[in-house]
């Protein structure tokens, strides 16, 4: 009796720990609460001095961006100013007894883990309602972004989220599924060496029992590294090596987040390309510009007495208007009567082999 009397008196202990008040939580929210921002109207999240998390939503997108994760639904953002993260703890470590919360000065969002994501395709779950914000220990260290809908993206993904610059998730071109307690090869994509229902023993040594585990070894794999299975097969054992490569994202339509190339030039209709230095690059035959006598390499100065200091001036000029004086400036050995106009000092020599003169141009 006395046993039994034990065994209830533990078994309270450990499922009897004791639920935190919503007072906790906002302890919480009060020390981090530098740590969620709003970015561009979207919720985001510090995970370093100058790495932000943004949650995209329904019909927005940012300007600017590192990244943008289909997986994860998250922009990564590198912050021109500080930030202020909250510490990371291993969410991976807790047990269903464990309490957690998503931050909230006035209501509480508190409950346990449910269940962890058995690959990327799928979210972590918690067991109670939620909301858009970060997922905390009552001891106030970060757990993941909490989401609306009862999921969660845990600190494991995360900070694999925040180590590449573009989005690279590792694979090895095999699905594996768990039968009778143990984990085998359920198909093959694209790798020659495994066979389906080869058994998965151990990966880099460890051996493997838990399928999370193992497909997480294999996404958060450095890029180009390499991973060592112990297989069984037809009740041989087999040492397999294989490289690391990255998932297929083919199937997403991912927006081009390289910069756009500064311009460097513009183009007029009247034949005209000048490039950022304001100096004629190339002139269209048959052109407007060709028929007043424009040549590469002539710099533009003014039009119609206007200082010209980009091209932008010079589009804008001439979009508004259909005549136009333009001062020139031109190497003196190009110009059309080079030798002669010295001679009788038709030009206004700057002293540096250059002269200026006004080119006529009409629309």
């Amino acid at each position: 009796m006395r046993v039994f009397l034990v065994f209830l008196l533990n078994l309270g202990f450990l499922f009897g720990v004791e639920r935190p008040k919503l007072e906790d939580f906002v302890a919480c929210y009060e020390k981090n609460k530098a740590s969620v921002l709003t970015y561009e109207g979207l919720p985001a999240f510090a995970l370093s001095e100058n790495l932000l998390a943004v949650l995209k939503q329904e019909n927005t997108k940012l300007n600017k961006y590192v990244k943008y994760d289909p997986f994860l639904n998250l922009y990564l953002v590198k912050t021109e100013f500080s930030l202020i993260p909250t510490r990371m703890i291993e969410e991976q470590n807790l047990t269903r007894n464990d309490w957690v919360g998503i931050l909230d000065p006035s209501r509480a969002f508190i409950g346990h883990i449910k269940y962890l994501a058995q690959d990327i395709n799928e979210k972590d779950q918690l067991d109670f309602t939620t909301k858009i914000g970060l997922l905390n220990s009552p001891c106030c260290n970060m757990l993941g972004i909490g989401l609306d809908n009862g999921a969660f993206i845990g600190n494991r993904y995360l900070k694999h989220f925040m180590k590449y610059n573009d989005v690279y998730w590792g694979d090895i071109g095999v699905d594996f599924a768990v039968r009778e307690n143990k984990i085998y090869v359920n198909s093959v994509r694209k790798n020659g060496q495994f066979l389906i229902n080869d058994e998965i023993v151990s990966v880099d040594g460890e051996i493997v029992k838990d399928l999370r585990k193992l497909n997480e070894k294999v996404l958060f794999a450095d890029r180009g590294s390499t991973l060592y299975f112990g297989v069984i097969r037809d009740n041989f054992d087999l040492n397999i090596s294989t490289l690391v490569t990255e998932k297929d994202l083919s199937r997403f339509n991912l927006p081009d987040n390289k910069p756009k190339p500064v311009p460097t030039g513009y183009r007029s209709n009247l034949g005209l390309h000048i490039n950022k230095a304001l100096v004629v690059t190339k002139v269209d035959a048959n052109s407007k510009a060709s028929s007043a006598g424009f040549m590469v390499g002539d710099k533009i100065l003014r039009i119609n007495n206007k200082v010209v200091t980009s091209t932008q001036n010079i589009q804008d000029i001439l979009a508004n208007g259909n005549d136009f004086n333009v001062l020139v400036e031109r190497k003196r050995e190009k110009l059309p009567l080079h030798g002669y106009g010295d001679s009788i000092g038709i030009y206004a020599d700057k002293g540096d082999g250059k002269f200026q003169f006004f080119i006529r141009l009409n629309k």
